[in-house]
């Protein structure tokens, strides 16, 4: 069992302990889908990498050193020098943020988002996106930093749906 949060944790058992394993759950928490699932990761600031987004990003990007999804001191893995460039060397133009679009279109990940600051080129991305319980879809989106501070981004177009950004669960660096 992995902790997700104080309300969530990751079960994983063999097939034949799962019957009896959902059933004692049943009695103490609530089973919901794979959308509410979905949700919460994006509420949490918590990224999934999908085939739409692979490559897209590096890992701070995503908050990933923040989330701890990143070890600098760990041994070799791929793409390990770029990530470390980025940490000690660079300086990240893009970062992961929470926000809500209203509206009836439903936001995918790889879904490009737009700036007046930005001319016509993309200031971010959408990361991942879910239906919000009150309406509208929550996302988490990479967007351009300079954009976040002073514009607004739009969703698929200068006049697409405007961003409306939410503090993320965490801390980001310089903020």
């Amino acid at each position: 069992m992995i902790k997700i949060s104080d309300s969530r944790f990751l079960v994983s058992t063999p097939a034949p302990n799962a019957a009896s394993l959902w059933t004692a759950l049943g009695q103490r928490a609530q089973p919901v889908g794979s959308s509410c699932w979905d949700w919460l990761n994006i509420r949490s600031g918590i990224p999934v990498i999908l085939p739409q987004t692979q490559e897209q990003f590096v890992a701070q990007m995503v908050n990933l050193e923040l989330l701890g999804g990143v070890n600098f001191n760990k041994g070799c893995y791929p793409g390990q020098e770029i990530v470390a460039r980025m940490q000690y060397l660079g300086k990240l133009k893009r970062r992961m943020y929470l926000a809500h679009l209203s509206g009836s279109g439903a936001p995918q990940a790889g879904d490009e988002l737009f700036s007046a600051e930005m001319e016509g080129q993309t200031c971010g991305m959408i990361v991942n996106a879910a239906p919000a319980p009150g309406g509208g879809y929550d996302v988490l989106a990479t967007v351009q930093i300079s954009t976040r501070e002073t514009q607004a981004a739009h969703w698929k177009s200068l006049h697409g749906g405007t961003l409306e950004f939410l503090p993320l669960p965490y801390p980001l660096p310089g903020v």
